[in-house]
């Protein structure tokens, strides 16, 4: 679910960054529409002070000739201009409107549904919980303190209970190979990799041992890291916190 609300997420970016652009192109074609006013507005006024000039020049030289017909057919062509440039930038703002309405259209479409999103620390923490049963009516003085269970569970009580029961050859090689999971845990370290990691690591600690308690914290530790898209670089904080209880492991399985 978590990847299914990134990927909706990566596509409303997607739209917002088309809509972006779009305005971008609004943006030049009315400043484009602001030039052009401009320059048919100078342009009208030229036009006039020649009319008049030329008016003015024929009517000394020649004050019998008639003006108004070139004077009609100077107006007929710049009117016809500006309605031209009038219905060209008319089309561009009715494209422009429809392009910003199709690419907000899309963004709604593609906005997820109002639900409270998986994030992966939330999908990171839901392996890890564990239901502790009601500890029975007993007075407070006469039990001791009562431990949360751990998995796998502890062996015996004592100096021994911190270390492995493999043969010293056998735990030393599973320590060199936690250091390897270790090592790959780096800041902006990605999920693919990490996961990658992780499960070399395991079926080379499954050639050494076939069955081991670690096997099943390296299955909660690639719980954590496969919340996480592949691509995805995991948190500060999940990084920590794996790599505090990789090096726990590692203490178990080194020798004394």
């Amino acid at each position: 679910m978590a990847e299914q609300f990134l990927n909706r997420l990566e596509k409303i970016e997607a739209s917002i960054e088309a809509l972006g652009e779009t305005l971008k192109r609004m943006i030049t074609i009315l400043s484009v529409i602001t030039e052009v006013k401009s320059e048919v507005r100078e342009s009208k006024n030229e036009i006039l002070a020649a009319i008049e000039k030329q008016l003015g020049a024929a009517s000394q030289a020649a004050p019998t000739v008639d003006m108004a017909p070139l004077t009609a057919a100077v107006a007929e062509s710049v009117r016809a201009d500006v309605q031209a440039i009038s219905a060209t930038l008319q089309q561009s703002l009715a494209s422009m409107k429809e392009e910003v309405v199709e690419a907000v259209r899309t963004a709604v479409a593609a906005a997820p549904p109002p639900t409270a999103p998986v994030t992966p620390t939330m999908a990171a923490a839901a392996p890890m919980t564990t239901v502790v049963p009601p500890a029975a009516a007993a007075p407070a003085a006469a039990t001791a303190p009562v431990s949360p269970p751990v998995e796998p569970p502890p062996p015996a009580a004592g100096v021994s209970a911190m270390k492995s029961s493999l043969p010293p050859d056998k735990a030393m090689r599973i320590a060199d190979l936690l250091q390897t999971i270790i090592k790959s845990l780096k800041m902006g370290c990605v999920s693919g990799d990490v996961q990658d990691v992780m499960a070399s690591v395991k079926a080379e600690i499954m050639k050494i041992v076939p069955s081991d308690p670690i096997m099943i914290k390296i299955d909660r530790w690639m719980g954590v890291v496969s919340a996480y898209p592949r691509r995805k670089e995991l948190q500060a904080r999940d990084i920590l916190k794996l790599k505090k209880e990789l090096k726990a492991e590692v203490e178990v399985y080194s020798p004394a």
